[in-house]
């Protein structure tokens, strides 16, 4: 059997090194070298070292004399592993060292255990003047590539810093009730039978927070559909929706595919057409559908490629949750700050562009789009629907309910969620209703 800190370390080499998404390499559940008690401490070490890596990076340039070379990288990792304990765990100073004096040896690079020892010896006993030397750093001070800094601190110079706070730390597990099968309220009872603590959200009608987080099959239900877990924010889009029983609906770039469900959960007397480009994501829809007793019919190919999927009829709701940042969920997935580049952003722009645009064209006169991202960067959001008003006419929807209005104010068109706001994700989204008669 594998330790905790090993199996920490391999993860971290496939996501940093090898650049692997965190939900690509937990989505292997069967981890047959490790004791499934200790996959808790894994995680927790995996998301840890991952929401702090700047930082911890930072502190690893500063303590080496020279880099490691590229075929030892891996050793870079094991000293970020040793400092997020001493810093950041209530692991004893002398076991977080001599653990990670051992990791170095677990990997056959026995001649570095003397190098791991003196780097965290010295982080033990100087720790506060090695942190007082970096305060300046961005990336120290926020543990956030400096450029996702640089451009927080443009878009929302009042609340970057908290934006960032937020980023670093755990997000809420929340749920949606499939109301189909049962109620809020009655969902709430059947969580509180299996002493899972709860309370309804604010403002998401059908959504559920969870006090601790919990396995999923832990969760009364699950299997035949009861509730699913989604985020409160990513449940507030259908609101704009206004669903009705025979409309034509499209649900755009729908995987995982928690939207499609809440729409049929919402209004199952409709026409849905969900489209999703990747075929392993599809599947991932499909089997979400087949869990919670749902159908639609689903399209495996690139939107904007109209004419490989489209039967020709205009659609009455179009829900547009298209590629982005993902700068709203680094919390979720603290990878993120990792993989994420600022030449990422341009190409993002105008996928989200064409798609908005082609998108509208299939659009009735009358009916409604719901624009969507999990991006807090205004470039992504309001500037992107400010920049499509320019050239094409579209009133402005306001979410329907009073609760609702919590949500006015931060952006100038449409709403704007920043992260750990009312224990939401960062998202963004605004409702488009096409005229009838176009000047």
């Amino acid at each position: 059997m594998k330790t905790p800190r090993q199996v920490a370390l391999a993860w971290l080499v496939q996501v940093i090194i090898k650049g692997r998404s965190v939900n690509e390499i937990l989505a292997i559940q069967d981890q047959p070298e490790l004791d499934p008690q200790h996959r808790p401490l894994a995680k927790q070490m995996l998301f840890g070292c991952l929401r702090y890596y700047h930082q911890l990076k930072t502190i690893t340039d500063n303590l080496l004399d020279k880099p490691f070379k590229a075929k030892d990288s891996d050793l870079e990792l094991v000293i970020i592993i040793g400092l997020y304990q001493l810093k950041y765990l209530s692991t004893p100073d002398h076991a977080a060292i001599s653990e990670s004096v051992e990791l170095s040896r677990s990997i056959g690079k026995k001649w570095a255990a003397g190098l791991i020892n003196g780097v965290l010896r010295r982080f033990q006993r100087e720790s506060t003047e090695i942190e007082s030397g970096l305060a300046k750093s961005l990336q120290f001070k926020f543990s956030h590539p400096g450029w996702i800094v640089k451009k927080l601190k443009l878009d929302w110079p009042q609340e970057f810093e908290q934006i960032l706070t937020s980023n670093n730390h755990q997000a809420p597990m929340t749920i949606r009730a499939n109301t189909i099968k049962n109620s809020v309220n009655e969902y709430l009872v059947k969580l509180q039978q299996v002493e899972l603590n709860a309370c309804e959200h604010p403002i998401a009608t059908d959504g559920l927070v969870l006090e601790k987080a919990a396995d999923v099959m832990a969760l009364p239900g699950f299997a035949e559909g009861e509730v699913t877990v989604q985020d409160a924010a990513a449940q507030l889009p259908i609101e704009m929706l206004d669903l009705q029983p025979g409309q034509v609906v499209l649900d755009a770039c729908a995987a995982p595919g928690g939207k499609t469900t809440h729409i049929l959960q919402r209004q199952n007397q409709i026409k849905l057409t969900a489209v999703e480009m990747s075929a392993s994501r599809a599947e991932k829809i499909r089997q979400t559908l087949d869990r919670l007793e749902l159908d639609c019919e689903l399209k495996i190919s690139d939107v904007t490629d109209v004419d490989s999927w489209w039967n020709g009829q205009l659609f009455d709701r179009i829900l547009l949750d298209v590629p982005c940042s993902a700068s709203g969920v680094i919390r979720r997935n603290p990878d993120i700050k990792v993989h994420r580049k600022v030449t990422d952003i341009k190409p993002l722009l105008d996928i989200q562009s064409e798609i908005l645009n082609e998108c509208w064209q299939l659009l009735k006169p009358g009916g409604i789009l719901v624009y969507a991202t999990c991006s807090v960067f205004k470039q992504e959001n309001q500037q992107q629907i400010q920049t499509f008003l320019e050239s094409n006419e579209a009133e402005i929807i306001a979410m329907p309910k009073e609760k609702h209005q919590l949500l006015n104010g931060r952006a100038a068109v449409g709403y704007q969620i920043l992260p750990g706001e009312m224990q939401m994700d960062g998202f963004y989204f605004c409702g488009l209703m096409k005229p009838l008669v176009v000047n």
